[in-house]
């Protein structure tokens, strides 16, 4: 039986190590597949000089290591903003955080839809108007980078679950931009992650795998102490034939390391692989 591939978001990494020390950190622990995210001072390619990324590529080559994809979280922008400005600033950093992948031939950058203002957000019309003509533009660009675009699913965004995020890539018509599966938002949103999988893995290129507690607490807690059933969708991965990766995206401040491989583990017993010796 084929071993699922799984990684590790550098999340909960991003404010006390910089991207190198980090990847150099967490392949001490076994990690070998790495979600880098793209949040200042963690990595910012505003301010990435061209020795750093040099220095970054070199680690990731000698230490074995991939960079399966770019996350790039920050609330500040908006894709889908009603004021323009916003919506040209953050399809323009859009389009660093691409270069950077494709500097370094990482194959994935992830895309979150924009928040919603809690009591003044504009017509959804508009905002599917604005998220589509962002995507348009960002699809050539990274094609043309040789990097694929996930749409990921988030509870606080304009598309929340799945099935948002499919039809507003139906309405697109774009079939290069996929989808990047979170199982936690998932659970959060109140969707069964397993079914969903089934139904979608065609569209997926990437899962966020974390557990939570309970539909209303949004943690990313370890692997195994939650009510996700990973057995489940474990189960699932088989049935549709996935062999792309799974990121850890466990969020905590205490005990990472201790965190990170425990959940590791509690996969690997499902099937997924283990860490590096």
């Amino acid at each position: 039986m084929a071993e699922f591939p799984v990684g590790i978001s550098t999340m909960s990494y991003m404010f006390t190590h910089s991207a190198h020390a980090c990847l150099d950190h967490l392949a001490d622990k076994g990690f070998r597949l790495f979600e880098l995210v793209v949040f200042p001072p963690h990595i910012w390619p505003t301010t990435l000089d061209e020795a750093t990324k040099r220095e970054i590529a070199t680690l990731v080559a000698d230490r074995g290591l991939t960079i399966t994809s770019l996350c790039y979280p920050v609330l500040d922008n908006n894709i889908n903003s009603p004021v323009p400005e916003m919506r040209r600033f953050t399809i323009d950093m859009y389009k660093r955080v691409i270069d950077l992948a494709g500097d370094w031939g990482v194959p994935r950058v992830l895309v979150l839809p924009g928040p919603m203002h809690p009591y003044f957000h504009p017509p959804f019309e508009w905002l599917m108007e604005w998220f589509a003509e962002g995507i348009r533009e960002l699809s050539p660009h990274a094609r043309g980078a040789g990097v694929k675009l996930l749409v990921e699913n988030i509870q606080y965004t304009f598309l929340p679950t799945v099935a948002d995020i499919v039809r507003a890539l139906d309405e697109i018509g774009d079939e290069t931009i996929g989808m990047n599966y979170d199982v936690g938002n998932a659970v959060i949103a109140g969707r069964d992650p397993a079914e969903e999988l089934r139904l979608n893995m065609d569209r997926i290129g990437l899962v966020h795998v974390a557990d939570v507690n309970h539909p209303d607490e949004n943690r990313k807690i370890p692997i195994g102490t939650g009510t996700i059933d990973y057995a489940a969708i474990a189960e699932t991965f088989r049935a549709v034939n996935y062999s792309g990766p799974s990121m850890l995206e466990v969020i905590t401040d205490e005990d990472r390391d201790a965190k990170m491989v425990a959940s590791c583990a509690a996969l690997a017993k499902l099937g997924w692989a283990p860490l590096a010796g």
